[in-house]
C-alpha cells in the first residue's frame, strides 16, 4: 500500500488505534478536538475507509512502526 499521511496524521492514527477519543488525542498532541476530527476525516479518505476500526486495521497491518514511518519520537542528546 502506498499511502502518504502527514506527520500529524500519523500521530493521530497512532493514538486513534490505541482507542483514544478525539478529545484525549487533542490534549495529548496539543491541538483542538475539531482539528483531530479533520485529520481523522483526511486519514479515512486517504486510506479509503469509513470508520476507526477499518483505519486501525490498516494501520496495524501496513502503517505500524518500522513499516511506514510511525510518528518518530526524537530523543534528546545526552
Amino acid at each position: 500500500m502506498k499511502t502518504t499521511l502527514t506527520r500529524r496524521e500519523k500521530e493521530v492514527i497512532h493514538e486513534l488505534s490505541r482507542g483514544l477519543f478525539y478529545k484525549e488525542i487533542a490534549g495529548k498532541i496539543f491541538i483542538s478536538p475539531e482539528t483531530v476530527k479533520k485529520h481523522v476525516q483526511s486519514i479515512y479518505r486517504k486510506l479509503g475507509v469509513r470508520n476507526r476500526v477499518e483505519a486501525t486495521l490498516i494501520y496495524k497491518q501496513d502503517l505500524q512502526p518500522g513499516i511506514l514511518n510511525e510518528p518518530s519520537v526524537e530523543k534528546e542528546p545526552g
